[in-house]
């Protein structure tokens, strides 16, 4: 699941792809800036608010879906995304998919479940009454204290402002830069 929180930089995806044809040490280097902004202002309070211990009884096990497997705050990571539209949109006269380019996601089923439950229209997603859960969500609500997004919408909205300025002046500096490509070749 990923976490899209708003402010939107256009032309930054196209900026950081001719950054990567132009010069990919700069593209890497802005790429590393914008994780350690990251890291320094929202990364911290998700980590935060997801329980060290299985939220649910049933979830302390070490397979797939258990919370024991991994330490559950690795399972948050960093990335940067600038994908372009997928054909079917490209046909429609997208040029760019209305998916994040600094995105924070979850790595982890156990996690991404955990966080996610109880925000789709059906309350059960499986057919096979024996192994629906439609209290699931409900118990995962009343133990942690609110409803889907448990934990990195929760926790990142708070930070949003502070990771927004310190983004905002480095998408600045590769518009910049991507500028000065620009007219370097023509």
């Amino acid at each position: 699941m990923t976490a899209q929180i708003g402010v939107e930089f256009y032309g930054l995806k196209e900026a950081l792809r001719e950054l990567q044809k132009t010069d990919p040490d700069l593209r890497r280097t802005i790429t590393k800036r914008m994780k350690a902004a990251t890291e320094e202002a929202l990364l911290p309070a998700i980590k935060d608010a997801i329980p060290s211990t299985a939220p649910l009884e049933g979830m302390g096990h070490y397979k797939r879906t258990g919370w024991k497997r991994a330490n559950q705050q690795s399972q948050v990571v960093f990335k940067v995304d600038t994908r372009k539209a997928r054909r079917r949109n490209l046909q429609q006269g997208a040029q760019w998919e209305s998916i994040g380019t600094v995105k924070v996601i979850t790595k982890g089923a156990a996690l991404a479940i955990t966080d996610m439950a109880g925000k789709g229209p059906n309350r059960t997603r499986n057919s096979n009454p024996q192994m629906a859960r439609p209290n699931f969500a409900d118990a995962l609500s009343s133990k942690l204290g609110r409803g889907p997004s448990r934990f990195i919408w929760f926790a990142g909205e708070r930070y949003i402002d502070r990771l927004s300025d310190r983004i905002a002046g480095i998408v600045s500096e590769v518009m910049l830069n991507t500028e000065k490509r620009i007219v370097r070749r023509g």
